[in-house]
């Protein structure tokens, strides 16, 4: 069951009360629809890319969530929000990386051969690429300037990679389409339910002796 919303209820009515909305289900849900489009071959100029920055944009905001329920769960209403920005301003790949390790007090990590996990690393290395792209000069070898009878040539080569974004197809989308679908199922709901347990994605972390 995906959780709706986290409360904190002044039951005496003195106070106020709280609510952490769980926004994360609108993503999934135009995730979900991107996906089938894509799935159906439906043409588009721009379907791929915005479906990988949904994928992007959906990834990041959950792990937000995720950071903010625990640190309420853990620290009250009064106290939460300064440990959660502190873990929210983690760069994208770590906070990926070491959330399971935050929720679980260190019990869990990522099963790093896990091809999810690893699919969603690619995702934001990718995403990097694409959404910070830089353009400099690039060098090239000017052959000269060729006489003929009839006129000049002019004869160079020069060799241009595919843009970032051009590297996105069909198979990509759907294996990052995927991976999004395992993570929430093996880390997120399991987290906001706080049910979090060894399964396809996480095993627990090995303690060196002392």
């Amino acid at each position: 069951m995906n959780l709706a919303a986290r409360l904190v209820i002044n039951v005496e009515g003195t106070d106020k009360s709280y609510i952490l909305w769980n926004g994360t289900e609108s993503y999934y849900m135009r995730l979900q629809a991107a996906y089938i489009d894509i799935l159906n071959d439906k043409e588009s100029e721009y379907l791929y890319f915005g479906f990988f920055t949904l994928c992007a944009a959906t990834l990041e905001f959950s792990l937000n969530f995720i950071l903010t329920d625990y640190c309420l769960y853990h620290y009250g209403h009064e106290r939460y929000k300064t440990h959660a920005e502190k873990y929210i301003r983690l760069n994208f790949a770590d906070k990926l990386t070491k959330v399971p390790e935050i929720i679980s007090d260190r019990r869990f990590t990522f099963n790093k051969n896990n091809p999810s996990f690893r699919k969603l690393l690619e995702l934001i290395k990718l995403r990097n690429k694409i959404l910070h792209n830089k353009e400099f000069l690039k060098e090239f070898y000017f052959q000269g300037i060729k006489e003929t009878n009839e006129s000049e040539e002019i004869n160079f080569n020069v060799e241009i990679k595919p843009n970032f974004i051009e590297t996105l197809n069909k198979n990509m989308c759907l294996q990052f389409g995927n991976a999004m679908e395992d993570f929430k199922t093996y880390l997120m709901k399991p987290a906001n339910n706080k049910t979090l347990l060894v399964n396809k994605m996480l095993i627990e972390r090995a303690y060196k002796k002392m």
